[in-house]
């Protein structure tokens, strides 16, 4: 049977779905860190895609660039040993009157100017585990990915450090009631200033009417219009150990 023939076969669903194309074997996904009303930071982070190690069963077994059409670009030496654990995504299955055959996709790269898939023929590799539908890799990737998300949007913020904006420093405030019995709370700037260039962590943001003041300790507020962020600290991203180890850059 010649392996060639198989290929023509193949649609584009060989390929890595849109949103994946060209991404090899990991991903850099925008992951939005958690927001408050005093911080809006955004991160990035990068996660891998899951495998299934596996072993080669021979030396130097052949590997196939297969483009955007399901063709066949070119069949390459693999330099793979025997004995090598390489790392497998997902398979795909091509048919003809003679049989079939399935394949597992490996990598991604350019072959000849081509966008290509990567594949090795299952016969040549022995793998650890079952090795997902490309259907099935995807999805599990785009729930691994919502997952990591979620927990970085839902990360409790500990605290803020902020710093005056003008060189003229930032007016302290302290608040206080008309009476001991009186809930409503109101704010007095004082003729103390915090100085230009000094940080402060703050754990607590009031809103007073239209304005609002973070707290710095010691009874002491600044308003948050004179104030910036500089940085912040959050809690812990609660993941499974599962989900933890395809982060691979914070």
């Amino acid at each position: 049977m010649k392996t060639k023939n198989l290929f023509t076969s193949l649609a584009a669903a060989v390929m890595l779905s849109a949103g994946l194309a060209g991404a090899g074997v990991s991903a850099a996904e925008p992951v939005h860190a958690a927001t408050t009303q005093t911080s809006s930071k955004k991160g990035t982070i990068s996660i891998k895609r899951r495998s299934v190690s596996a072993t080669v069963n021979n030396a130097n077994p052949k590997l196939y660039a297969v483009n955007q059409d399901g063709k066949i670009v070119k069949s390459m030496d693999s330099n793979y040993t025997k004995g090598q654990t390489i790392q497998l995504y997902f398979s795909n299955e091509a048919k003809n009157d003679q049989g079939s055959v399935t394949f597992y996709y490996v990598d991604s790269q350019t072959v000849d100017g081509q966008q290509c898939a990567i594949y090795v023929v299952s016969t040549d590799v022995t793998p650890s585990a079952t090795v997902p539908s490309q259907a099935d890799w995807y999805k599990q990737a785009q729930s691994d990915q919502k997952a990591i998300q979620d927990a970085y949007n839902n990360r409790a913020l500990k605290y803020i450090v902020v710093s005056p904006k003008s060189k003229k420093g930032a007016k302290i405030y302290y608040a206080y009631k008309k009476s001991a019995k009186a809930k409503k709370v109101y704010f007095k700037a004082t003729k103390k200033k915090i100085k230009y260039g000094k940080k402060y962590k703050s754990s607590m943001i009031v809103k007073n009417g239209k304005s609002r003041y973070a707290y710095i300790g010691k009874k002491r507020y600044l308003k948050t219009s004179t104030i910036k962020v500089v940085s912040a600290k959050y809690a812990p991203v609660q993941l499974s150990d599962d989900l933890k180890n395809l982060i691979v850059q914070n």
